[in-house]
């Protein structure tokens, strides 16, 4: 199928994806026609914008924030979009200063659009969407509904060896009267694709009613180059092929680091660039070769690519993803870049604010680090431990004590408690029905006054982990009610060796899982590093959104159902064994001694740090379980996931771990919940321990006193321990089967098998 005109030019990819690790907002995708395709903004997602815009309305009509939630849900589903309903997760969105997203209303599902393949178009007359809409007697197209982006790099390359930026190459396209509208892929207005009598060929097509339209001429199409330059500040350019020529044949010495390559003149006021690769290629980036036909430079020469990894050109702070999909790119958004860190440069050794940017080939694993975080859903009440009524008569009443701060900043809880008329208050936020209080003013007194001993931690995302561990520990059975939908989960018995180690197991029967983006970073993933109550970030990640982030109402997010099996350790059991445990003088002494925070994988060593030797027992236990899930009922490690609850803050100790597996994938329909089931799940963990005694890598691994990145793993490699990558939180890092089994110090080493 040849792709000639614009609603042909897509590229499916699984809505899932787009909010990994590493796709989402400013990553870079290779389509199957060889493109590269920067992933735009969500200010540029339409179906984002559309919902912005119902936020927007309810705004206007609503004073009363408290009801935007409950109004968008039922505005927001019947016009099209998925609504996802997780209030719990979108507060603390909202509350987490780092993203600024203090007017954030809710969540918006990512549609999915299916690409026919006989016309690379969607699916689109016979969309759910499409025909709801229609019901509405409301006009869309397919592309209101689907993700955006535009292509990067800039530079293109014709069969004749041309080097023009995209924006030239279509202005060639208009000026040979072609249509814009038939200029993908990038195509080169003066190379027409000939059949064999030298003719050209020419494209027969048909309209949506059968009818054939004027044949449509073929031409040859345009190569993309695949260099770019990134920033430690997420900033992201093209290389300025003409300066970076004038450079190569003018620079005096081999200093390449600090120079400012885009304050350079081009090689002459107006380049031709010819960019030529040697056949064999190799001496990789000498064997390419560029020039300018219009002034010369280069040819004689035969100036090439060398050395140019070692380029590290001054930041200009360009954000292509922010770019104006209408004007086609001609204008790149950008901003101030600043070193994080002031003071004198340790790349250059000069003083000056903007960081150095890095080449790097489109592909490359450095090029787009996404930062998402996952929230299982926990229905408020259940989270905070106390009932619905009460909850929400605590929250409006925080809110009110909030604003009274602005104008009386001196005044405390208290004397806020005795000024409140309490009667208004419940009058006016309607906790009154049928002439009875429904809400006991005693009861939120106590909520109300009451320090929370967890304010003293300030790692909030912790925090927010920790409401669910309290969820699983605190209750025995969770029925899928109204008021619980979307969580289900009941104790098993335990009975032999499990009650010596654990002090619950459950069958998660269903559960609920959402992801965002949160933000991208290039070069270095952004990193959480906890010390102690202090979180340090050690970068500053760019945002998903092109708006002021208090003018951003709704955010993408993604949400899977599952079912999985919940393990809470028994703490006192594991503080005995630690005991037994010469930590100064086992093998794991080095991972306790503090780490330099400027290294990378400083988050996950810290961690370490802070967990002890109970992160190596939990990980490596859940790990020895998914693969022993693997092996026992057939289900593939990246059909799980783990989700860790590990902590020794005194505020909120956990020991447990849930693996779960999501909606669509093998396991997803009983399976793992039967594994559950108290015949069961004794023989799984006694034949996972007994497997993890053998490792085809053994006596190598056995003996291991670091392997893996960091050397942070022990005795656990690819043979025995490690899992999908998708199924692990941990980079599968921090993990050793030994001590779970060995004869001396094993957790298990009790268990006969």
């Amino acid at each position: 199928m040849e792709i000639i005109q614009l609603h042909q030019y897509n590229q499916a990819i699984g809505k899932y994806k787009l909010l990994s690790s590493t796709s989402g907002v400013g990553s870079i995708i290779t389509t199957k026609m060889g493109y590269y395709i920067l992933v735009s903004d969500i200010n540029k997602w339409k179906f984002i914008n559309k919902a912005q815009h119902i936020i927007d309305e309810i705004r206007k009509e609503e004073s009363d924030e408290h009801i935007w939630y409950d109004r968008a849900k039922i505005r927001i589903n019947g016009r099209g979009l998925s609504f996802v309903d997780d209030k719990r997760f979108t507060e603390f969105l909202k509350s987490d200063g780092a993203m600024g997203l203090s007017n954030l209303v809710c969540l918006i599902g990512i549609p999915t659009i299916a690409i026919n393949e006989t016309s690379n178009t969607p699916n689109w007359k016979e969309h759910p969407i499409s025909k709801r809409l229609k019901e509405l007697d409301e006009e869309s197209k397919a592309e209101d509904f689907m993700v955006m982006g535009t292509h990067f790099p800039k530079w293109f390359i014709n069969s004749k060896k041309k080097l023009k930026e995209y924006k030239d190459w279509k202005k060639l396209w208009i000026s040979k009267n072609q249509k814009s509208y038939n200029f993908v892929p990038p195509r080169d207005a003066t190379s027409p694709v000939k059949d064999s009598s030298g003719t050209q060929i020419v494209i027969k097509l048909k309209d949506k009613d059968g009818v054939e339209k004027s044949p449509i001429p073929l031409f040859k199409k345009l190569r993309q180059t695949n260099l770019i330059l990134i920033c430690p500040n997420g900033h992201l350019s093209d290389i300025p092929w003409s300066s970076f020529l004038r450079w190569k044949s003018e620079r005096v010495s081999n200093d390449d680091i600090g120079i400012n390559l885009f304050d350079l003149e081009k090689c002459c006021p107006s380049p031709e660039l010819e960019w030529s690769e040697s056949t064999t290629k190799s001496d990789g980036y000498g064997s390419i070769f560029i020039e300018c036909k219009s002034c010369g430079l280069g040819g004689i020469n035969k100036i090439n690519l060398e050395g140019i990894n070692n380029i590290k050109p001054l930041c200009k702070g360009e954000k292509p993803w922010e770019i104006d999909l209408k004007q086609d790119g001609n204008i790149i958004p950008y901003e101030n870049c600043e070193n994080v860190n002031q003071g004198r440069c340790r790349e250059c050794n000069s003083t000056h604010t903007q960081p150095h940017m890095r080449v790097s080939l489109v592909t490359g694993n450095s090029v787009y680090y996404a930062t998402g975080f996952s929230s299982l859903y926990i229905p408020q009440h259940l989270a905070e431990n106390i009932n619905p009524i009460l909850f929400e008569g605590l929250k409006r009443c925080e809110a009110k004590y909030e604003r009274y701060l602005k104008a009386f900043p001196e005044k405390t809880k208290a004397e806020y408690w005795e000024k409140l008329d309490k009667k208004d208050f419940i009058i006016d936020n309607g906790f009154i029905e049928n002439g009875k209080i429904l809400l006991n003013t005693e009861d939120l007194k106590k909520a109300f006054l009451d320090t929370d001993e967890n304010d003293l931690n300030n790692d909030k995302f912790e925090l927010y982990r920790w409401q669910e561990y309290k969820c699983f520990v605190n209750n025995s059975i969770i029925s899928d009610s109204n008021e619980n939908e979307g969580l289900s989960f009941c104790d098993i018995e335990l009975n032999g060796f499990l009650s010596s180690f654990f002090n619950k197991i459950q069958q998660v029967e269903e559960l609920k899982v959402t992801q965002v983006q949160v933000d991208f970073s290039r070069v270095k993933p952004k990193e959480r590093i906890i010390i102690g109550s202090e979180v340090i970030v050690s970068s500053v990640g760019k945002h998903i959104f092109s708006k002021e982030p208090n003018d951003v109402f709704v955010i993408p997010a993604n949400e899977t159902f599952g079912e999985g099996l919940f393990f809470q350790f028994d703490e006192d059991k594991i503080q005995e064994w630690i005991k037994d445990i010469d930590l100064e003088g086992s093998r794991f002494q080095r991972f306790f001694k503090d780490q330099d925070l400027t290294s990378q994988g400083a988050a996950i060593k810290q961690q370490i740090k802070n967990n002890g030797i109970k992160h190596f027992l939990i990980h490596s236990f859940s790990h020895m379980l998914m693969r022993e899930l693997e092996f026992r009922c057939g289900y593939p490690t990246a059909s799980l996931k783990e989700r860790l609850y590990i902590s020794n803050n005194p505020s909120n100790v956990m020991s447990g771990v849930l693996i779960y597996t999501a909606e669509g994938s093998e396991g997803s329909m009983g399976g793992l919940v039967w594994q559950g089931n108290p015949e069961n799940i004794e023989g799984l963990i006694r034949k996972g321990l007994e497997r993890a005694n053998d490792c085809s890598s053994d006596p190598l691994c056995w003996e291991s006193d670091g392997q893996g990145v960091f050397d942070l793993n022990l005795s656990a490699c690819f043979s025995c321990s490690l899992v999908s990558e998708t199924a692990c939180e941990s980079m599968n890092l921090g993990l050793d089967r030994r001590v779970l089994i060995d004869d001396h110090f094993g957790y298990f080493k009790e268990i006969e098998s």
